[in-house]
């Protein structure tokens, strides 16, 4: 009988006062935001990082061994390239440039110049994954002309319209006027507010002094490397560090690029550590609101207690009716603040250009937070209950 009771008795005695209710649900709501907040920061600046990294068509790449970071200028000869393409295994090899340094974008309206991240690559090779990207290739072959990303930043001043940004006149880029094509989304990371993509032939235009004074396309950023679909891709890995074993060049897996990327920046600096303490600040948030809640519902009830005690019920029937309060308290908690840490996202992900997206696995992290902080707060508030003598509450 009593395991039968337990269940309606805890919701009851959460649902009996509205105005309490709603008091709780806000509570937990707000530590869950909070929680989802932090996390949903420090995947999107993780993941923005390596985003461009993520959309190359990869399933090895070649690096400079001094690049500790993306954003870190280290290239390596394109002669390198020719070298990997001899090893066996090995389907083909396409170079990738990046520039940030020298890249200077000043909009078509009037506006202040700013840095811009421009990738290039050749037309020819198959370098995205990106379907938006690779449907507008041909767009980019006359001279000066460029893809925009959308989701860049206010003041790189984005038309709304395909038709707008296309009858722009006037954007320059390393003091040279270029015109946009067409637009791509990939989003801001920690050192780039704004992106663009066009041909290697039309880099090389842009930013002549890249190898000092040599051919600018002989420095090369990254290459793609893709493997035959027969050949064993970690053997295929091995064999080219035999070969670029003594030089500048490193190989890696793709996944393992973007493993060590986002260690960079999770342990290198205090990114990672920073949005740790908020999520603990949130869960500590939360067990503090639940606490005073679930403390308040039993501090109401002493007398029904007691009675409850009176008439033989044990410890472990008010040990399942608090932990069934603190169940119901953070599943009515949660889900508003699922339903409002979605809004934020998309509304922060348009303002900020940050890769700001719920994913399932960091959704059931915040529900196993919110029920261990509403659990731990149960057993807080439990413990005068359970130590009470039935006569002394009655007293």
């Amino acid at each position: 009988m009593a395991r039968l009771c337990r269940t309606p008795l805890a919701r009851k005695n959460l649902t009996h006062n509205v105005r309490r209710l709603v008091l709780a649900v806000a509570g937990v709501g707000f530590a869950v935001v909070l929680m989802f907040m932090q996390l949903g920061f420090q995947n999107a600046l993780f993941y923005s990082t390596v985003k461009v990294v993520t959309d190359l068509d990869a399933d090895l790449l070649l690096k400079n061994k001094a690049q500790y970071a993306l954003p870190s200028k280290q290239s390596f000869d394109y002669q390198r390239l020719c070298q990997a393409r001899d090893c066996p295994g090995v389907a083909g090899v396409y170079p990738f440039y990046i520039e940030s340094a020298a890249a200077v974008w000043k909009p078509a309206v009037r506006g202040k110049p700013y840095p811009i991240r421009t990738l290039a690559f050749n037309l020819d090779d198959p370098v995205f994954l990106t379907a938006e990207i690779r449907a507008q290739v041909e767009t980019l072959r006359p001279p000066g002309t460029a893809l925009i990303d959308s989701r860049s930043k206010e003041q790189y001043k984005v038309p709304d319209s395909l038709e707008l940004l296309r009858k722009q006149q006037g954007a320059e880029l390393a003091n040279r006027e270029i015109r946009l094509v067409g637009v791509f989304a990939m989003g801001t990371d920690f050192a780039n507010d704004g992106n663009l993509v066009m041909s290697d032939a039309n880099f090389a235009k842009y930013f002549p002094y890249r190898a000092g004074g040599e051919d600018p396309l002989s420095a090369v950023d990254l290459a793609v490397v893709r493997v035959k679909p027969e050949a064993d891709l970690r053997a295929v890995k091995r064999e080219l560090e035999k070969r670029f074993e003594g030089t500048e060049v490193g190989v890696c897996l793709k996944q393992e690029f973007i493993a060590n990327e986002i260690r960079f920046w999770d342990r290198s600096t205090p990114i990672g550590y920073i949005f740790l303490v908020g999520t603990i600040m949130g869960f500590i948030v939360g067990v503090i609101v639940c606490f005073q809640i679930i403390y308040s519902e039993i501090a109401d009830h002493m007398a029904e207690y007691a009675t409850l005690k009176a008439m033989g019920y044990k410890n472990g029937y008010f040990i399942g009716l608090v932990f069934q309060m603190a169940l119901d308290l953070s599943i009515i908690g949660y889900f508003p603040g699922l339903v409002i840490s979605l809004a934020m996202y998309g509304w922060l992900a348009h303002g900020t250009g940050l890769l700001l997206e719920m994913k399932l696995s960091q959704a059931a992290l915040v529900f196993v937070l919110t029920l261990g902080m509403c659990i731990a707060s149960g057993c807080l508030a439990m413990r005068k209950l359970l130590a009470a003598d039935p006569a002394e509450l009655f007293a």
